[in-house]
């Protein structure tokens, strides 16, 4: 991302206005938004945290955005997979996704991925990201991502969402953060999936857009925080923010 904004890209009288309120932020500026618009973003899972998250970052102007996903509109998804419509029924997420997306911003570049992000199956343009956002729901699809951006050194954040409750978490690999890996060694035979668990439709609405505030941040600069792990219970409206170190014996990011 460095020296981006010394491409001068220009915005035009309509861009000017379109994204007027981001402009008119100190923290963001002209100078803020261009970083935005010469900006690429991967989001894996176009779920119920990968439509909300990649409706925001489309209308704040990202430049580019890569969507992974393998699945189908399922009817239950439709409760919080907001970019969806019945219409959209075992149309491939990706497909609909895009549809939905070009219709908010025209002028975002979007490619599409109908498969799952895993090893050996990832085009190597998306080394070229400078943000990717896990919003899958499954360890091995987390533990591959967190491995592919530790070697790469792209900033990660990550979403979940279960019942009532909800996670985000950012790794920066660029400043030696700690891993995914530090935090969840034993996940063999956990899943994370929606499939059959409970989910309060408006958690995911509201993580999703929280990954794509923290993804901003971090494009425009404005954050500074190196590893973040935050946890929320909407039920209850409690949350609370997780201090957590690197592990000196993790297989993937350990000095040992």
């Amino acid at each position: 991302m460095e020296g981006s904004v010394s491409n001068q890209v220009n915005f035009s009288e309509k861009e000017m206005m379109k994204y007027s309120r981001n402009i008119m932020l100190a923290d963001i500026g002209v100078e803020g938004q261009r970083l935005l618009k010469n900006s690429t973003v991967t989001i894996i899972g176009v779920g119920g945290l990968g439509c909300a998250c990649s409706q925001y970052l489309v209308a704040s102007g990202i430049g580019n955005l890569n969507l992974f996903d393998p699945d189908q509109v399922d009817l239950s998804n439709l409760q919080r997979q907001i970019l969806f419509r019945e219409e959209d029924l075992n149309a491939f997420k990706v497909d609909a996704a895009v549809s939905s997306l070009l219709r908010l911003n025209p002028d975002v570049n979007i490619k599409k991925f109908r498969q799952s992000f895993e090893k050996n199956n990832v085009p190597d343009e998306i080394t070229k990201s400078e943000i990717v956002i896990d919003c899958s729901d499954n360890f091995e699809t987390r533990r591959y991502t967190n491995n592919f951006c530790y070697k790469n050194k792209i900033p990660l954040i990550s979403g979940s969402c279960i019942q009532w409750k909800g996670q985000l978490m950012k790794f920066d690999f660029q400043n030696d953060s700690a891993c995914y890996e530090c935090l969840f060694e034993d996940t063999s035979s956990e899943d994370l999936s929606c499939t059959e668990s409970a989910i309060f439709s408006p958690v995911v609405g509201i993580i999703g857009s929280m990954l794509a505030s923290e993804s901003i941040k971090t494009i425009t600069k404005i954050s500074k925080n190196c590893q973040i792990f935050q946890d929320y219970d909407f039920k209850d409206n409690l949350s609370r923010e997780i201090s957590f170190k690197k592990n000196n014996q993790c297989k993937i990011c350990g000095k040992c």
